[in-house]
């Protein structure tokens, strides 16, 4: 299963609530980009990384707490 949202030609569609659990707050952080490589795997990717190396680029899931966590509105 994935911790993403997947595109599709209509816009995004949400994975099953469970599946936005296992992220944890990465699920609803404005500065979390959902990822999904070649090959099909789906990663987390914290946008905050690239300019305070305090978070990491790809979190481990499920992400329970976070001093960056800013909610999307």
């Amino acid at each position: 299963m994935s911790y993403s949202l997947r595109m599709g030609k209509g816009g995004r569609k949400a994975e099953p609530p469970e599946e936005e659990a296992r992220a944890g707050l990465c699920a609803d952080c404005s500065y979390a980009r959902m990822i999904e490589s070649e090959r099909g795997s789906r990663f987390v990717l914290c946008e905050r990384s690239a300019t305070d190396t305090n978070y990491p680029k790809y979190p481990r899931i499920p992400v329970i707490t976070c001093a960056g966590y800013t909610q999307k509105r």
